[in-house]
């Protein structure tokens, strides 16, 4: 008997397809007036969302408030504010040889899109990339991670008030549904995950020549000059590593520090966890919990493997395998092909390479994959324009960490093994785009002047050209 257990999202498919035309035709002013409504709906269900985040993996409703629901309110906001202005055809600048036409470039939608969003920021996520397609006029399949139902039950019933399925439709099964997913033709591909599945959904789109934007990470690392306030960059590392429990793609995953102040430096560490989680840290109502049991054993593994290793624990506490806690975690001494170094951590375990020469740093940064984000902790102008000047990154923070990805006019996305494309803000409207040139003959063909037969009066205009122009 013939299998019919993906005809549901066949049929989702068939009608996204069919209505991927219309969708191209709502106004600009029909789309601000979807994602004003998008906007109303959240905050309307602010206390659902940090609610369903919670039960998932027990993420506090401050942070929630801030990494998930106003992260996707301010670039709803920026999208309504600048929409009209970005879909304007825009005209560009010529020469002398074209002075008898004009030219533009046309922004269109790129058709029916493929969402697939992680389930890190389980809503921030899947709502920003969402709007920019949604923005752009697509059709969108929005897949979203089975490990978060709870949220993804809120964003069903939100986004259901809004879109019928065959413009949005929202997808929450597992491997299976999405390897369904990708054997269809998509127009576009957005993808946010690790750089292992990444190559499979790069794979899966060559065989349509798919467009794609992928999101991916690595090893984010931190450059710690000897020439700063102690006590300020390490309260601003620990709340950028151990936000939403170090499950951030864009989070410190180690520090190269100065180990001029190697002493000092491990000491604030310790204090200044300690007052950000108090004495016993599982106790904390601002830690989140490990997302399921598989990621709580691989973040163990680590520990197990430099069990009998020469390593250094700086900040070490308890941790709970029935609530998948484990504590805030700094560590030093380590031996450089530990696991630990090879793998991005994505999770709450901060390693600490204490360096005597910053090219010692820069080369060990070299030899690994680009990464997803670097960050870089100075005084000193010449340190950190050496470092920028040496290094090569998605995106770059100076002097505090991981905000390049909530400003408003700075593009987010990765190189190479840390990602293909750019998101957010314009870069996202663009990435849903297709940015169509258009020449414009005003007068009369410039085609005439080459019309055969090619002869010496054509020969003329050519040397004309290269001597002119």
């Amino acid at each position: 008997m013939e299998d019919r257990k993906f005809d549901f999202l066949d049929e989702i498919y068939r009608t996204q397809v069919a209505f991927k035309d219309h969708a191209k035709n709502i106004s600009i002013d029909e789309r601000v007036n979807l994602l004003k409504r998008l906007k109303s709906l959240i905050l309307n269900k602010e206390d659902q969302i940090k609610e369903a985040i919670y039960k998932d993996f027990r993420k506090s409703f401050i942070e929630t408030e801030t990494t998930e629901i106003l992260a996707s309110i301010l670039e709803i906001n920026h999208l309504i504010k600048n929409l009209r202005k970005w879909a304007r055809p825009k005209s560009v600048g010529s020469s002398l040889i074209f002075a008898t036409t004009s030219a533009k470039l046309i922004y269109e939608p790129k058709g029916n899109t493929l969402i697939i969003t992680p389930w890190n920021y389980p809503f921030q996520l899947p709502i920003v990339h969402l709007v920019a397609s949604v923005a752009a006029g697509n059709t969108t399949i929005l897949k979203l991670s089975e490990f978060t139902p709870h949220i993804n039950q809120v964003i069903k019933d939100i986004l259901s008030d809004i879109f019928e399925p065959n413009h949005v439709a929202v997808i929450d099964g597992a491997v299976e549904e999405t390897t369904h997913l990708l054997n269809q033709k998509f127009d576009h591909i957005h993808f946010t995950g690790s750089p292992t599945v990444g190559k499979i959904i790069m794979k899966a789109a060559a065989k349509h020549l798919t467009d794609i934007t992928l999101e991916l990470g690595g090893k984010s690392p931190v450059f710690i000059d000897k020439n700063i306030n102690i006590k300020e960059v390490v309260r601003n590392l620990i709340w950028a590593k151990f936000i939403n429990m170090g499950q951030t793609c864009i989070a410190p995953d180690y520090l190269l520090v100065d180990k001029a102040i190697e002493k000092e430096f491990d000491a604030a560490l310790k204090e200044e966890i300690k007052n950000a989680f108090g004495d016993k840290a599982i106790e904390s109502k601002d830690l989140a919990r490990i997302i399921n049991q598989k990621q709580y054993d691989r973040l163990l593994g680590y520990f197990d493997e430099l069990e009998n290793t020469q390593t250094e624990w700086v900040v070490k506490g308890e941790h709970d395998k029935s609530t998948l806690f484990i504590h805030p975690t700094v560590l030093k001494n380590f031996p450089q092909n530990a696991k630990i170094m090879q793998d991005e951590i994505f999770g709450p375990i901060l390693p600490i390479i204490y360096y005597t020469d910053v090219n010692e740093a820069l080369k060990f940064v070299a030899e690994k994959e680009k990464p997803l984000a670097l960050y870089v902790f100075s005084k000193q102008r010449e340190y950190v324009d050496y470092i920028l000047n040496n290094t090569t990154a998605g995106g770059t923070t100076i002097n505090d960490a991981m905000l390049h990805i909530m400003h408003p006019n700075l593009p987010f996305g990765g190189v190479n093994n840390s990602g293909i494309g750019q998101s957010l803000g314009l870069y996202g409207f663009k990435s849903f785009s297709h940015e169509r040139a258009v020449l414009r003959a005003n007068f009369f063909p410039m085609s005439k002047f080459f019309w055969y037969p090619y002869n010496s009066k054509t020969k003329q205009v050519l040397n004309l050209i290269k001597k002119i122009f």
